[in-house]
């Protein structure tokens, strides 16, 4: 039984997603592509440090590098976990995506008026 503890095994789960919100209209740009993590921690691997990894939360950071961007698309998650013998074991969400936006349109500006900022 105490044999089984020895050996860190390191499992790999991949999820892909087309998008993380539905996307209605094809009137869309990719900004950029963009990678997101969380991680928690399991004191011999059954007694939870901290909270459970979030999905979300890597998602949110993407869209944080990008403040013009709206959704995800082409989103691939990964879960990982590593064995840290003997202390526990942490388990990683790795997320990327392309991050899509409006297309941008061009300024147009009218005499008169937008005087903000001028003095």
């Amino acid at each position: 039984m105490g044999m089984g503890c020895i050996g860190s095994h390191v499992s790999k789960e991949i999820y892909l997603y087309d998008s993380a919100t539905v996307i209605r209209s094809t009137d869309y740009k990719i900004l950029g592509k963009g990678k997101g993590q969380d991680s928690a921690f399991y004191l011999l691997g059954m007694f939870p440090v901290t909270k459970a990894p979030n999905v979300e939360l890597a998602m949110s950071q993407i869209l944080e590098k990008y403040p013009t961007g709206k959704t995800l698309i082409n989103i691939k998650i990964q879960r990982e976990d590593k064995a840290y013998f003997p202390l526990g074991l942490v388990t990683v969400v790795n997320v990327t995506a392309d991050v899509v936006g409006q297309p941008e349109e061009t300024e147009t500006t009218t005499t008169g008026t937008g005087t903000k900022g001028t003095k």
